[in-house]
């Protein structure tokens, strides 16, 4: 395992980071989940010491499962990070709730790494650091020393993610980057790295879009290694992320996981360029999250729909389209629908793509 300094905070965490939303519904049936528990142990064994989990992970139980793992070893053997939404707290005595209740979730008398969660605008981030709010509340906590450092997560665009680390008040960062969505966030991870932030990646793997059709993604892979690997590869030879976010269901994910830190070769200036061109040559179907055409006349969010438009492509599955666009972007049929054909998006479009005709498409989807 490689471990990498977190930003400036002193601390020094794992490579690969262990996502604490992947554990299936029958590992945790039962007290003491021990089928879900055996595969942070597994982790822990490889020398995985950086854990994310949320209140709202895995039904509520995420932090729990973690909570009976952690009990088995010395708490200087790993951190864990976790996090408060809008959803979660409303102001500063909700959010010392939601920390108080990780903190029983989690059998700890601190948390490493506490997030804000999930800021998807500036509007969010705004709500967030309003006197009284919830960014107050954490502050709080980490003047008591059940906290030790303040982060935030994000889906912002990559040039409005400098707009949160301006401020100076965070140490880190979790955001998703991927071999698909790369150009998308690199202003985001470069204006991390430039204030000397952590940088946690998450969805390295796309939410399993990338493993589960490898041959999309052949051109990552080097010799023999797996599409999983190269994957994260991918981020880690960069040396601008701090940590990959892996979710696990199963120990042996874990083992595979971890492979994409042996031997690991820090790449040439010219690697993201290459790949920006494998991107736009053997994938030039697929939508590749650059959000140029963000900006329809009739408030349409197109990235989102055609972000969930990819998995019509790569499997011919409406029904898959059809739930990431529900669970993962919360967005709908009917919203492609407004598409006045104005055309102003596909001359924004950098692969030409006829987002047009896959709006209409969308919206005739069925389940």
């Amino acid at each position: 395992m490689i471990y990498r300094p977190f930003g400036k905070t002193g601390e020094f965490v794992s490579a690969i980071g262990m996502g604490g939303m992947r554990f299936k519904e029958e590992s945790y049936a039962a007290k003491p989940y021990t089928d879900a528990v055996a595969i942070v142990e597994r982790a822990l064994e490889k020398g995985i010491t950086y854990f994310d989990t949320a209140p709202n992970y895995c039904n509520g139980m995420s932090e729990k499962i973690y909570g009976e793992a952690f009990t088995q070893v010395k708490r200087s053997s790993f951190q864990v990070s976790t996090k408060c939404g809008l959803w979660n707290a409303k102001d500063s005595d909700g959010a010392r709730k939601i920390i108080e209740q990780s903190l029983e979730n989690l059998k700890l008398e601190y948390i490493d790494f506490y997030n804000l969660w999930n800021i998807l605008t500036l509007e969010d981030y705004h709500t967030f650091m309003a006197p009284g709010g919830v960014y107050e509340g954490i502050v709080k906590a980490k003047e008591e020393g059940l906290i030790r450092h303040v982060c935030f997560t994000t889906h912002l665009p990559g040039d409005q993610i400098p707009q949160v680390i301006d401020s100076g008040l965070f140490e880190g960062m979790t955001l998703g980057y991927n071999a698909i969505n790369f150009a998308y966030r690199q202003a985001g991870i470069d204006a991390g790295v430039e204030a000397g932030m952590g940088i946690v990646t998450m969805n390295p793997l796309s939410g399993g879009i990338i493993p589960s059709y490898p041959d999309f993604f052949s051109f990552l892979r080097k010799n023999e290694e797996s599409v999983v690997v190269s994957a994260l590869r991918f981020i880690l030879a960069q040396r601008k992320a701090t940590v990959a976010l892996v979710g696990f269901s199963h120990p042996d994910e874990v083992d595979e996981a971890v492979q994409a830190t042996e031997n690991l070769e820090e790449v040439s200036e010219t690697y993201l360029e290459e790949m920006s061109s494998h991107l736009k040559g053997e994938m030039n179907t697929l939508c590749t999250g650059c959000r140029y055409c963000d900006s329809c006349p009739e408030d349409i969010p197109i990235p989102a729909l055609m972000d969930s438009y990819n998995l019509k492509l790569l499997t011919g599955d409406e029904k898959k389209s059809l739930n990431r666009m529900k669970m993962h972007w919360s967005v709908t049929q009917e919203q492609a629908a407004l598409c006045i054909a104005c055309g102003k998006c596909e001359k924004l479009c950098t692969q030409h793509l006829p987002i047009i005709d896959r709006l209409a498409e969308i919206t005739g989807f069925s389940l």
